[in-house]
């Protein structure tokens, strides 16, 4: 059985090699030059299971593991590998609720080491973190912006083994080597132009070199691009995908000065509108925004027309929100890039599913919060389609996919493109 996958980001790649090796005949398509080059090489790599969704918690936890023992998950690649770096990870919700509560307990279920911290805990344990609320986020334009609130945090949660990894980019690379050991087909610098149903059921892929592909099953896993091959194989979904516009900046991490920068955990603060995690060796601060309300997304309909670079409104945003919960960091120079997320809009859930068109899959909505996924997530897809080639209707009974390293199972119509909705903070970290 033949498989053309678009996109060679981190979760096509991991799609590819996880169905190679059940013996499909596998052929990646990307527009850009490598592996990872799009969207996945700005991601900023963070792990963690904080998720209001328990089938997302499982599913991080898993794939933590695997991040974790990369080197015999992949098999022997003659490269050098990604690291999975773990400093913690605090997540800074804007109340500590029963909500709250049902998640850590969720996570203690499927066996992730987190705790809820007091405000005493956080001042006690990362000192040089402010423990104000400022919850909600303003403008940086608001006058009272830098004004005391006069509140605390009421408390944090922290997974003590979270992380990120490094690099995303060369995480990717890793995958598509062995996926070609396995022996898959990478074509690159070449763009999807037509999709096509033989008459005999099979697919008609047309690249921008004039080639025809033919493939028993498609497979979207294109990104920010994913609304435009959708729309070039005729194929619409109850839930809408689209592409948002990110910005990350870097500034100086000043514990790093006094040769404290491992005391820098991974920080989810949805109580500013922010989360940052060490960079560069813990040498610098990576920040990026948790979409707060106050913020207008930035939807960008055309993705091969944005701007890359970063902006001072964002830089503003972020930065300031940041010396606001971490004292210390001064505002440097301007360091920092501009990416595209793809977004499921209504929940911020990827979709990952088979079509009402027979051999169509999508992975799609996935930007931001399924990097730390990408393994697992290679798995579920390969399950679904080798579902639907034995019969099976995944709609009327969902794959229950199998997560052996933390021993447990997850009913995967959570991420079902017929979905009603998962409960969501409607943001994305990492």
């Amino acid at each position: 059985m033949r498989a053309l996958i678009i996109g060679a980001g981190v979760i096509g790649c991991s799609v590819a090699f996880q169905l190679q090796r059940r013996g499909w005949d596998v052929v990646v398509l990307d527009k850009n030059g490598d592996a990872g080059h799009g969207s996945t090489s700005s991601s900023c790599g963070i792990v963690r299971r904080f998720y209001s969704q328990p089938g997302m918690i499982a599913m991080a936890h898993e794939s933590a593991s695997i991040w974790a023992d990369w080197q015999n998950f992949l098999g022997p690649i003659d490269d050098d590998l990604a690291r999975f770096i773990r400093p913690g990870m605090m997540f800074i919700p804007p109340k500590i609720d029963e909500s709250v509560h049902q998640t850590i307990a969720a996570m203690k279920r499927v066996g992730v080491a987190v705790e809820l911290l007091s405000p005493d805990d956080i001042g006690a344990r990362f000192p040089f973190l402010a423990t104000q609320s400022n919850h909600p986020a303003k403008p940086t334009d608001d006058d009272r912006f830098f004004d005391e609130t006069g509140r605390r945090l009421e408390g944090a949660v922290f997974e003590e083994d979270a992380g990120y990894v490094v690099s995303p980019g060369v995480a990717t690379l890793n995958l598509r080597m062995a996926g070609e050991r396995e022996g898959v087909r990478f074509v690159l610098n070449t763009e999807v132009t037509a999709i096509e149903r033989t008459s005999e059921g099979a697919f008609s892929v047309t690249s921008s070199d004039g080639k025809r592909h033919e493939s028993d099953v498609v497979l979207n896993i294109a990104g920010p691009h994913s609304g435009h091959v959708n729309r070039m194989a005729g194929v619409t979904l109850p839930l809408e995908t689209r592409a948002l516009r990110r910005e990350v900046h870097v500034l100086r991490n000043p514990l790093a000065a006094s040769g404290d920068e491992a005391a820098l955990p991974i920080v989810g603060d949805l109580d500013g509108g922010i989360y940052f995690r060490p960079e560069s060796g813990g040498k610098d601060v990576l920040v990026g925004s948790t979409e707060p309300a106050c913020d207008e997304p930035e939807w960008i309909d055309d993705p091969d027309d944005f701007d890359h670079g970063t902006s001072d409104l964002y830089r503003e945003r972020q930065c300031w929100r940041l010396m606001k919960r971490f004292p210390e960091v001064a505002y440097g120079p301007a360091r920092g890039l501009g990416a595209l997320y793809d977004v499921t809009v209504k929940d911020w859930y990827p979709i990952v599913d088979r079509t009402d068109l027979p051999g169509y899959f999508v992975c799609i909505g996935s930007s931001g919060s399924s990097f730390k996924t990408a393994p697992i997530l290679g798995e579920l897809v390969a399950g679904l389609v080798e579902a639907q080639r034995d019969g099976r209707d995944t709609d009327k009974t969902p794959l229950i996919l199998d997560l052996p390293r933390i021993g447990t199972t997850v009913d995967s119509g959570f991420l079902s493109r017929l979905r009603a909705g998962n409960a969501s903070s409607g943001t994305v970290i990492g």
